[in-house]
């Protein structure tokens, strides 16, 4: 059940985000009586953040194509390490006589099941629920 959990709960984690920030959104406007011009502030404060935050990631300058091909592909490399060593633990205890008791052994494939299941959940997960809402990444 754990391993299931593991498995399905990063794929739900985009979503419950998105609908916990929509809930404080909606009962901040419900019990503050935020006006319109109230709400325009809070946005623009929010676009003045994250631009403040984008001027921080700035290179200033052309960085090698290396360096951004590498920087946009990270999350997927180490996704595809954590899938990897997962297989490799799983085999290991399964196919190879492993001197283990059965508790350590379970464990050890739970293990070996969150590491595979936890990373390409959030990736698939977060993808579907991008698709869901409409949005392109």
């Amino acid at each position: 059940m754990g391993s299931l959990l593991a498995l399905i709960l990063p794929s739900l984690i985009p979503a419950g985000l998105d609908a916990v920030k929509g809930l404080f959104s909606a009962a901040q406007r419900k019990w503050l009586g935020l006006t319109v011009e109230e709400e325009i502030k809070l946005e623009e404060a929010t676009v003045k953040r994250l631009t403040a935050l984008a001027e921080l990631d700035n290179p200033y300058g052309t960085p090698s194509l290396w360096v951004v091909n590498l920087r946009a592909s990270s999350r997927y490399i180490m996704a595809g390490l954590s899938i990897l060593a997962g297989i490799g633990l799983g085999y290991a205890i399964l196919f190879h006589n492993v001197n283990l008791d059965e508790e350590a052994k379970t464990f050890a494939m739970a293990t070996s099941m969150d590491l595979i299941g936890i990373p390409f959940s959030f990736i698939f997960g977060e993808r579907l629920w991008a698709g869901m809402k409409g949005t392109k990444k």
